[in-house]
C-alpha cells in the first residue's frame, strides 16, 4: 500500500513539473534537488544543486539554473544575482536563458538597482514578448518607477497589465497601485486649489488693508483740515 502511494506522488511529481524541468533536467543527480524544490525546502534544494553543480554530476547549465531558482525562492537575492551574471555570462543561448534573465531583473529590483532592474526588464520584455513572465516583468518595472515617485510613468505600466494580462496574477496589485495613484492625483488637486484660495485669499486681504490704511488716512487728513478750518474760524 505504501509503495503504491509512493509511486503516485512521484507520478504526480513528475506530471506537474515534466513542463517546466524540462526533460534535460532529470538527471540522476538532480532529481533529490528537484524533489526538496518541489517541496518548498528552498534549503534543501540549494545545498543539492550546489553540490550537483560544484561537483559536476549533472550538467552545469541544468544545476547552475535550478540553483537561481531555489535562491530566488529563498529570497537568497544577492547570491541569486551573481549565479543569474555567471548563467547567462556561459549559457546565453539556452532554453532557461530568458527565464534567468527574468529572475535576473526581479533581484536587482530586490536589492534596489531600480535603474538596473527596470533595463533589464525592459530587455527581457522586448526579446521574449510571449513568454509568460512579461506581465511580471511589467509589473517591477512599474514598481521601480513607482519607488521613483514617477507616478505617471508607473501608471501605464499597471494600466498595460490590467488591460492586456487580464489572467495575470499582478492585475490586482496593478489595480491597487492605479488607485492609489489616482488618489494621490486627486490629493495633489486639491492641495493645489487650497494653494491658490489660500493665495488668492492673502491677496484679498492685502487689498483690504491697502484700502483701510489709505481710507484711514484720508480721515486723518479730512480731521487735520477741519480742524485748521476750526481754528481760523476762532480767530
Amino acid at each position: 500500500m505504501k509503495k503504491a502511494a509512493v509511486l503516485c506522488l512521484g507520478l504526480i511529481f513528475f506530471a506537474c513539473f515534466m513542463p517546466v524541468f524540462g526533460q534535460a533536467s532529470f538527471n540522476d543527480a538532480l532529481l533529490p534537488g528537484l524533489e526538496a524544490y518541489a517541496r518548498e525546502d528552498w534549503a534543501t534544494s540549494i545545498m543539492l544543486f550546489k553540490k550537483a553543480y560544484t561537483e559536476k554530476r549533472a550538467p552545469e547549465e541544468e544545476s547552475l539554473f535550478w540553483l537561481v531558482m531555489a535562491q530566488m525562492s529563498a529570497g537568497e537575492t544577492r547570491s541569486a544575482l551573481n549565479d543569474c551574471n555567471a548563467f547567462l555570462a556561459k549559457y546565453a543561448g539556452s532554453e532557461h536563458g530568458a527565464e534567468v534573465a527574468y529572475q535576473r531583473g526581479r533581484a536587482l529590483y530586490l536589492l534596489d538597482q531600480n535603474d538596473e532592474a527596470i533595463k533589464q526588464l525592459y530587455d527581457f520584455v522586448k526579446a521574449n514578448p510571449n513568454h509568460e513572465k512579461v506581465s511580471f516583468a511589467l509589473f517591477w518595472i512599474a514598481e521601480s518607477l513607482y519607488g521613483y515617485k514617477n507616478y505617471e510613468r508607473a501608471a501605464l505600466f499597471y494600466k498595460m497589465i490590467v488591460d492586456d494580462y487580464s489572467a495575470s496574477p499582478k492585475r490586482e496589485a496593478s489595480l491597487y497601485r492605479l488607485e492609489l495613484i489616482q488618489q494621490r492625483q486627486r490629493e495633489e488637486e486639491l492641495l493645489q486649489l487650497l494653494k491658490i484660495t489660500h493665495e488668492e485669499s492673502l491677496k484679498a486681504a492685502e487689498e483690504y488693508e491697502k484700502k483701510s490704511r489709505s481710507y484711514e488716512q484720508a480721515i486723518a487728513a479730512y480731521q487735520r483740515r477741519i480742524f485748521e478750518l476750526e481754528n481760523q474760524l476762532s480767530k
